[in-house]
């Protein structure tokens, strides 16, 4: 059981939020019983906040009766032009806009399956997750889709091409699937470099959202007990983290249609001064965006100016640890969220809400991202497998709940090496608990954490060796005051005759700019590995066990 008094109070008296046990797909577990079943219910419910702004867009406001006419005019297109049948592919290849959220709800408002393909990914990139997933449409951004011009065989609508405001027609009803049917693809690299889509369910995204609103329930009543007045200003999300993550999807625009809050879509580059300026224009009251190097970007701006942002009355992040420190400056420019600061871990075949920390926990135990909640189990097991017990004694992280994924698209392999019978996920992540509390300890072995963004060292591995000029690469993560790790190359030429920008565009012509080295090592000897032939990259990393590499900056 949650040791937090307000969850252990809500789940107990709330019927909303009533816990019992059900078969998920043949396994039985805890789940939220007055669950609604689809997200056309969250559609349908929606209606019921009118004139209440839904998103705001630069100087666009989108209500609640505006957006469900859109959906269904996009939903009107994507059936009767497009013939985008129940199980059919939408894939969206554009940058954070209100398009972007009302094509999601469109495609899944007809049983289609939404794929968020990443908006920082070059064309070919794009291409391979298109490919994988066969889409009936892909509607895009201008500017996305020409890094893929002249490539897609698929048919495309541009947002830019279209006004949907002026679309008269609309769908009369909406498609109800079982909520175990697939509702969104988002895709995550896997270590060989092809990427893999996340099959998430219907049940799993409603699932999230009920565990968002749970904490949020109780983290204001915790924090309104402490004297922070909730009710001050309307309950408005600032939203940076992009639609493609999970984090911006679910836990994002979704959670906020199902709760009738405001969402504020952060457009273009990220600016630390733009984000206080949005934060006070419009009295924004939720930032769950903060990753680690976002929210020290802010701080340090907000530094700057000596501002401080009362309206703010929740602030948290995931995606890599949060410093201690960076939690005691936040409460600073952010008074009103000194008791309800969180960050949590997650992933995106989990669902994304796991395991969160906030409050009094997070005070005495700021390097924990906290305890497993409601309908979450999380075991720890040892390399046989064995189910490991004890304080302080690492293991592998598992993870069973209803918003658990489905599993890989057309990759029964990968799903079925990441997601047991029994519906027990693999991470691949490292940790041990104490007590309640559990701790990250390593992600994924060679995971690289520049800012929020995941980098997988063998696809940019790959792609070096094959340059004429590379004899053998390693890429690995160093220390980064800003984005905690920086993706740095160990290169072992054929010969010398070639400079870093030459190799950093080599692979900037073909992977995003968050996966090119910032840092080159040059090394005269072959790189270590093991006598099964295994690259030693923790050799590489600790300067003082690696004599054969010279540094070259």
């Amino acid at each position: 059981m949650h040791t937090d008094k307000y969850i252990q109070a809500l789940v107990s008296d709330q019927e909303f939020f009533q816990i019992h046990r059900e078969n998920v797909l043949g396994s039985e577990m805890d789940v939220f019983k007055n669950r609604p079943r689809s997200l056309v219910d969250f559609l349908e419910l929606s209606n019921n906040h009118g004139d209440q702004p839904y998103l705001i867009y630069q100087d666009k406001v989108i209500t609640y009766a505006e957006h469900l006419k859109l959906v269904k005019k996009a939903a009107y297109i994507l059936k009767n032009e497009y013939e985008v049948k129940p199980g059919d592919r939408v894939a969206i290849y554009a940058a954070n806009c209100p398009e972007w959220v009302i094509f999601f709800w469109a495609t899944v408002s007809i049983g289609a399956i939404a794929c968020g393909l990443n908006g920082w990914w070059k064309g070919s990139e794009a291409m391979k997750a298109i490919e994988d997933a066969d889409p009936k449409l892909i509607v895009a951004d201008q500017k996305r889709f020409d890094r893929i011009s002249g490539e897609p065989t698929h048919p495309v609508l541009i947002f830019e091409e279209m006004d949907l405001a002026n679309q008269s027609e609309m769908i009369d009803s909406f498609i109800r699937l079982d909520e175990d049917e697939c509702a969104c693809l988002l895709y995550t690299s896997g270590t060989t470099g092809a990427p893999k889509g996340v099959m998430t369910s219907h049940r799993s995204m409603i699932a999230n959202s009920t565990l968002s609103m749970l904490q949020g329930a109780a983290v204001s009543q915790d924090s309104s007990s402490k004297g922070i007045d909730w009710g001050k200003h309307k309950p408005t999300s600032l939203l940076t983290s992009p639609l493609f993550h999970v984090s911006g999807l679910s836990a994002g625009v979704v959670t906020s249609l199902f709760a009738g809050s405001t969402t504020l879509l952060y457009a273009g580059k990220f600016s630390a001064h733009k984000i206080l300026e949005l934060i006070d224009k419009f009295n924004v009251t939720s930032w769950g965006g903060a990753v680690p190097t976002a929210l020290k970007r802010v701080l340090d701006a907000a530094n700057e100016t000596n501002i401080s942002l009362p309206s703010v009355l929740v602030v948290g992040g995931g995606g890599a640890p949060m410093p201690p420190a960076l939690i005691e400056r936040t409460k600073e420019v952010f008074p009103s969220s000194k008791y309800s600061f969180g960050y949590g871990y997650g992933l995106t075949e989990s669902g994304a809400i796991t395991i969160i920390n906030w409050g009094e926990n997070l005070n005495s135990n700021p390097a924990s991202p906290g305890q497993v909640m409601p309908t979450v189990n999380v075991e720890l097991r040892d390399e046989e497998g064995q189910v490991i017990l004890e304080d302080n004694e690492e293991g592998e992280i598992f993870v069973r709940s209803p918003s658990v994924m489905l599993g890989y698209f057309n990759n029964p392999e990968a799903s079925s090496e990441s997601l047991l019978e029994d519906r027990w996920l693999r991470t691949g992540d490292f940790g041990f608990k104490e007590g309640h509390l559990f701790f990250i300890s390593s992600r994924r072995t060679d995971l690289i954490l520049r800012g929020a963004e995941n980098v997988y060292p063998q696809e940019i591995e790959l792609l070096l060796d094959l340059h004429p000029m590379v004899e053998e690469s390693a890429v690995i993560g160093l220390p980064h005051e800003d984005l905690g790790q920086e993706v740095a190359a160990v290169i072992k030429l054929v010969n010398s005759e070639i400079t870093q920008e030459e190799l950093s565009n080599w692979v900037s012509s073909k992977l995003a700019d968050f996966k090119v080295p910032s840092k080159w090592i040059f090394a005269e000897q072959s790189l270590p590995r093991n006598a099964s032939g295994k690259l030693m990259k923790h050799v590489l990393i600790d300067s003082s066990k690696n004599t054969m590499v010279e540094e070259n900056e």
